[in-house]
């Protein structure tokens, strides 16, 4: 969006990592050292770590876009937490090698085959392991023991492991001493300085083709900086938020106050915002120290009443009583006498002496007893009802997103309310369309959240597909070398029995 804004030939803080964007700050291009002076030696392995972000795959990138396919021919191991068991089928997979038959024997020697057939066409093969902190000890150590494989003398296999710091725990692991013989250089990557985080800026937009617009100025790097430590992939992501906030702001100038807002976005997005929906606490009822036998009830002339009933001769017409009539009426409440009753007690007079009420809200309505154990979307749906059955008798409608988000809202002002009446008043449903336009803030918070969860969604489902495309490409290229095996040894066989048939003519 923003690259059309500002003329640039393409995104120049993508997070996917592109050797053409590739940055030599002093700590990456060490890295590179190290892993060059790896391929030099052919042999053993380089352990490259460094914090998540940092750029481990850009160097690998990097790394790989400057080999000489003619010498090396590397594959990526991008799976992580493999079992010893399965290693060599995955390994055998990223160099795109198939075995002829099932199990350990037949794929060690398709393993085999294929490193002597690249010694024969005067190349190595070069295994690069991502997340190698994932791996368990017992697969590091079957790693070990395919790096054996030589040809008189001459490694035919050397594996670059790149991770996160913790693999540098797993590595000082006892069972680890003999690999660790095998490395032959490690290193870690770090941030990057100041300096460093302005040059790396203004590289990946010279190479996207900016023309200075926007402009930084240098309390904008220093900003930059700060929030990201100097990260690459902070960096990136912060800047992406940065040229989208200047296009869409028509700003010409990335100055200390823009950074700024969007650092503050950003913080807000993290938290879930600054608006938090409450929790629904319905009003609490003291017990009654009454005796729960129905003869104490039935001599204080008590009526039990299933809620079962209530809820059924409860009407919506009843008009609300009055402060006094509510409190001369107010109801006891009892204790179930079993784990499948609930009742609910109203009674006359109770005796002297024979128990008491504890103070409690009065219920406004005999719809309270229901609703008050409902929850919001029941209330919503219970309000829908009513309205639409005194409008046109017709059934009720579904609740909507945005009847879930007012209903929401609402529910959360409710409980900020004044007072006693807070705790007890019930949500009126009724009027949730005219008071919608109060909720806009909090419902287009919710609808945002939801379109970015679905974007995030699209995304996962877009590389799912690409994965699909790579394996369906990978078994198409696997088919074709069969076939051309097959021919191959059908050649062979004919050749085979020419030479049989030639020799037993001359031996006629």
């Amino acid at each position: 969006m923003y690259e059309e804004h500002f003329g640039l030939s393409g995104s120049p803080f993508r997070l996917n990592p592109d050797p053409n964007f590739y940055f030599g700050s002093e700590s990456h291009n060490k890295a590179i050292a190290y892993l060059h002076y790896g391929l030099k030696q052919a042999e053993g392995f380089i352990v490259i770590t460094g914090p998540i972000g940092a750029g481990k795959s850009m160097v690998i990138s990097h790394l790989i876009d400057q080999l000489d396919q003619s010498n090396v021919i590397a594959a990526e191991l991008l799976t992580s937490n493999i079992e010893p068991s399965e290693l060599l089928r995955h390994i055998l997979s990223s160099f795109r090698v198939e075995a002829a038959g099932e199990g350990r024997a037949a794929e060690l020697e398709a393993f085999e085959d294929y490193l002597f057939d690249q010694l024969n066409a005067g190349r190595r093969a070069l295994l690069i392991v991502d997340e190698a902190q994932n791996l368990p000890h017992e697969t590091l150590e079957e790693l070990r023991m395919l790096s054996n494989i030589d040809y008189e003398g001459t490694p035919l296999f050397q594996v670059f492991l790149v991770g996160q710091p913790e693999f540098r725990k797993t590595m000082a692991a006892d069972e680890m001493e003999q690999l660790r013989q095998r490395v032959i250089a490690a290193y870690h990557l770090e941030n990057l300085s100041t300096e460093e985080t302005k040059e790396y800026i203004l590289h990946r937009l010279s190479v996207a083709g900016w023309r200075e617009n926007p402009r930084f100025d240098n309390a904008a790097f220093k900003t930059i900086y700060e929030e990201t430590g100097g990260r690459p992939r902070k960096i990136n992501t912060l800047c992406n938020r940065v040229m989208m906030f200047c296009a869409l702001e028509q700003k010409d100038v990335v100055n200390e106050k823009a950074v700024s807002t969007v650092i503050q976005e950003m913080h807000e997005e993290r938290l879930g915002g600054e608006k938090k929906t409450k929790k629904i606490e319905l009003p609490r009822v003291k017990t009654v120290n009454a005796p729960d036998s129905h003869a104490a009830e039935q001599k204080a002339g008590a009526v039990i009443v299933p809620i079962s009933e209530a809820r059924a001769d409860t009407g919506h017409n009843d008009k609300p009583k009055s402060k006094k009539s509510e409190k001369g009426s107010r109801q006891d409440v009892r204790e179930p006498s079993n784990e499948n009753e609930m009742r609910m007690v109203a009674p006359a007079e109770a005796p002297d002496g024979e128990g008491k009420v504890a103070d409690r809200q009065p219920i406004e309505n005999d719809d309270e007893i229901v609703s008050s154990s409902l929850s919001v979307l029941d209330r919503l749906r219970a309000g829908k009802a009513k309205v639409s059955a005194s409008k046109s008798g017709e059934a009720p409608a579904s609740a909507t997103l945005k009847d879930v988000a007012s209903a929401i809202a609402a529910a959360g002002s409710n409980q900020a309310g004044d007072g006693e009446n807070s705790s007890t008043d019930d949500f009126d449903v009724s009027d949730t369309d005219s008071e919608s336009a109060s909720t806009d803030d909090g419902g287009a918070e919710w609808r945002t959240s939801l379109i970015r969860s679905i974007d995030n969604t699209r995304d996962d489902l877009r590389q799912a597909h690409a994965s699909v495309d790579r394996l369906r490409t990978s078994l198409a290229d696997m088919k074709n070398r069969r076939a051309e095996k097959r021919k191959k040894a059908i050649k062979s066989l004919a050749r085979a029995e020419t030479i049989l048939s030639e020799l037993r003519d001359a031996w006629k």
